[in-house]
């Protein structure tokens, strides 16, 4: 088992190669930012929760209770927590969670939506996402999603649901993969302090808005992204520096992808954490 939330059930037991989550909740509600590179999950979910997953990029297959549908970019999916749930994709995706107990979506008009993949605008996703990403940041400084962030999901949720949109479901972007694209490249590359988000349009042959546009809906951005693989390396390797015979600052910072010690510190100051003393 890769991960599981005790929260809201849902375990992964095939390990992907790309694997990143973000996750706030409380018991009755929470919200989830995920991709990886593929993988295989099940829900053992407790009685009374509703599940709103959306994808952002790729392809899965729900199967709910026996019954397997596909779930594409641009579509979201009303899922009843009481039945058997299992979700598959081979390919990389991305994607958001949404879990709520007790919730307005229980209600005998939501009934019928259950379990149907529905394509939504993606004025729709951004608003839905929007909420999210909110409340993800928020949790990096320890504040917990509100009772007005559940309301406002709940509402963002079942609006979408029933809009149902016969328009393009997603856009261009995503339907060509630029996201998990330049994910991809990120985690391969970002030890190299070459790398920055010019170098990246120019090898996935794409605009600097396109790129842009791409992360929106995750809330992120490529250069933030960048830097967070950089700092993550450069906290591993701190960790593990035993202050007697391990590498220089100097050596770690090159070796985790910043041009100098200085750049370093000051990433790790932004990401919250206390930089070393030291050269």
């Amino acid at each position: 088992m890769l991960k599981q939330s005790l929260r809201h059930g849902w375990s992964y037991d095939a390990r992907p190669q790309v694997y990143e989550y973000d996750e706030t909740a409380t018991d009755d509600f929470g919200f989830a930012r995920l991709w990886s590179g593929g993988m295989s999950t099940a829900l053992h979910s407790r009685a009374g929760i509703v599940h709103v997953a959306a994808i952002v990029e790729g392809i899965a297959e729900v199967t709910v209770d026996g019954s397997t549908v596909q779930i594409e970019a641009g579509q979201i999916i009303l899922l009843d927590g009481d039945s058997a749930l299992h979700a598959h994709s081979p390919k990389p995706w991305a994607r958001y969670g949404w879990f709520f107990r007790d919730s307005i979506l229980r209600g005998r008009e939501y009934r019928r939506l259950m379990g149907e993949p529905r394509s939504i605008t993606r004025e729709s996703l951004l608003a839905m996402t929007s909420v999210a990403n909110t409340s993800l940041d928020a949790n990096r400084s320890g504040v917990k999603p509100s009772i007005h962030s559940r309301i406002a999901m709940e509402h963002l949720a079942a609006a979408a649901a029933y809009e149902h949109s016969s328009r393009s479901r997603t856009d261009p972007v995503h339907r060509d993969g630029l996201f998990l694209a330049a994910q991809t490249l990120i985690s391969e590359r970002f030890r190299d302090p070459a790398l920055t988000v010019e170098v990246l349009c120019r090898d996935l042959a794409v605009s600097a808005s396109s790129l842009h546009r791409a992360y929106q809906p995750m809330g992120m951005s490529p250069r933030r992204e960048i830097e967070r693989h950089r700092v993550a390396e450069g906290l591993r390797r701190l960790a593990s520096d035993d202050g007697k015979h391990g590498p220089s600052m100097a050596d770690i910072a090159a070796e985790s992808g910043f041009t100098s010690v200085v750049t370093m510190r000051r990433a790790l100051t932004r990401a919250g954490h206390r930089a070393p003393r030291g050269n």
